[in-house]
């Protein structure tokens, strides 16, 4: 369960909160849909969710947050990575080895597990997302969307409950906006994942969420998808019938 308690953020030399006194609850196996315009502070929410903020940011925070049971404002991104698998827009700023297989055992080495668990979990995040046959490749020589994968598969081989993607599809073309995706959908019905997911594409993952999120200017507000699904075939502007669903 994820629980915010009236959580507020300023980075350093900030004239205004990036967050301002959000409060919410998100239940264990839910897929939230986090919108809002650039700079509205989506990525801010999302990154107190493993303490990037404010453990990497600076700044000052204030109120509360709970990650099960946890709070990484104290524990750091460190201390969450076995519980918040965290992907960033730009998965080549996260890398920090150049071949597929070592990448995703990065972080399995830094934890001290066993050469046999190790083996393992490999194993199965590879299969997972399709990426068995790329194991070997340089990193460098993947498309978009196959980048986009092993960073998913690095998020999750430490298995935490939660994964966190801060618009992982906004850099890719759409065949690979769409693979991404799909292989979202299926890692979340497959481990039973909480996700929480930023995304610009709102028509394509609106029908899977359970919840939606609006962040505009720093404040936040938590509706149902229901409020804001409409029989038109489009929901242009989608940031405008969101807001009006939830009641701004």
């Amino acid at each position: 369960m994820i629980v915010f308690e009236r959580f507020s953020f300023t980075y350093p030399d900030a004239t205004a909160p990036a967050l301002r006194e959000v409060s919410l609850t998100l239940p264990a196996g839910s897929f939230t849909l986090v919108a809002g315009p650039s700079g509205g502070g989506k990525s801010t929410l999302l990154r107190a969710l493993n303490g990037l903020v404010p453990h990497f940011s600076g700044g000052h925070a204030s109120g509360r947050v709970r990650v099960d049971g946890l709070d990484p404002v104290s524990v750091g991104p460190v201390g969450m990575a076995a519980r918040v698998g965290f992907v960033f827009q730009d998965p080549e700023a996260q890398f920090v080895t150049g071949q597929v297989e070592d990448e995703i055992a990065f972080a399995l080495e830094n934890a001290g597990l066993p050469r046999p668990e190790m083996a393992a979990r490999i194993e199965a995040v590879l299969s997972a997302l399709g990426l068995t046959a790329l194991r070997g490749r340089e990193i460098a020589t993947l498309s978009g969307g196959q980048m986009q994968r092993v960073a998913i598969a690095s998020a999750l081989v430490l298995r935490p409950g939660i994964l966190v993607l801060d618009e992982p599809t906004s850099q890719l073309d759409p065949a690979a906006a769409e693979e991404t995706l799909e292989a979202v959908l299926a890692l979340r019905e497959r481990f039973a994942l909480t996700v929480v997911l930023a995304e610009h594409r709102l028509e394509r993952v609106l029908p899977f969420a359970t919840h939606l999120l609006l962040v505009e200017g720093g404040r936040a507000r938590l509706g149902a998808p229901a409020a804001i699904r409409g029989d038109a075939p489009d929901i242009a502007p989608p940031l405008a019938r969101l807001a009006r669903g939830l009641g701004w």
